[in-house]
């Protein structure tokens, strides 16, 4: 049966790839001399659409599972996390750290100063961030806090952080957060591509580290865990929802959540 090569559909290469599955009767005295001759005498003609819209990744090592989402647009979502109905949402989760316990939203309660939809917000003072993303078209950058802009500039979206690794090298751990147990999250760089990791079980803070520069990571920086705010949810590779850490939402501490940072297709 001939089949052409998969290509990328005019005008959708935001949306996935079109397949074309061609079964043909020919015509046995009739000279076939190019593709085009070849498909002139078509009987039936059935298009099957692999839309790969919404595609994570997953690798596991023995401590992390990793998630790749295949992206081409990243937002800070502030006050409601997107809805699992949102078809073009790939993986979203937790990002900066909240202050307090708020029943309004507001984004002097977010950790230090954010980029939202290209706007640069207001948060509060955090001393524990030492850190930074920022993402635009074509372009992100993990940067130290003393070299997060302070004016969006071009930048579609942004959040300070732990700063965890930088060029491949881990950022000195103080004693406090050496010993913390939990399961960790973190934004990370490896080979010139951006994925979420995590842990598989509760490590400590230092065992999650050394993981991560196990895994080669060229950049980290760390993404807010806890009950509650350890929840996430992606689309796998058939655009099935996949929910990490369910239980969370039964948390007291689960409507007090503030921003995310999303990976969108389009």
């Amino acid at each position: 049966m001939p089949h052409l090569p998969s290509r990328t559909l005019e005008g959708e290469n935001e949306v996935g790839h079109l397949n074309l599955i061609l079964i043909t009767s020919i015509h046995p005295i009739t000279p076939i001399n190019t593709l085009e001759e070849m498909y002139k005498p078509l009987l039936c003609l059935f298009l099957l659409f692999t839309l790969n819209a919404h595609a994570v990744t997953v690798e596991t090592t023995n401590n992390l599972n990793v998630y790749y989402p295949d992206f081409t647009r990243i937002d800070l979502v502030c006050g409601k996390m997107p809805k699992t109905s949102e078809k073009d949402v790939e993986f979203c989760c937790e990002a900066a750290f909240t202050g307090e316990l708020l029943t309004e939203f507001k984004h002097m309660n977010i950790a230090d100063n954010h980029i939202t939809g290209g706007v640069m917000k207001k948060g509060y003072r955090c001393k524990a961030n030492t850190g930074g993303f920022l993402w635009r078209k074509g372009r992100w950058k993990f940067v130290r806090k003393v070299d997060y802009p302070t004016t969006a500039n071009g930048w579609s979206m942004g959040f300070c952080q732990l700063l965890i690794v930088k060029d491949g090298k881990a950022r000195p751990l103080s004693t406090r957060m050496k010993s913390r147990r939990n399961i960790f999250r973190a934004l990370c760089e490896k080979n010139g591509r951006l994925c979420i990791i995590e842990t598989k079980r509760v490590l400590t803070y230092e065992s999650f580290v050394r993981c991560l520069t196990g895994y080669k990571v060229t950049h980290a920086l760390y993404l807010d865990m806890g009950s509650g705010w350890n929840y996430a949810w992606y689309r796998d590779d058939s655009g099935r929802v996949k929910e990490r850490f369910p239980e969370s939402k039964s948390s007291f501490s689960f409507p007090f959540r503030t921003n995310w940072i999303t990976f969108y297709k389009k």
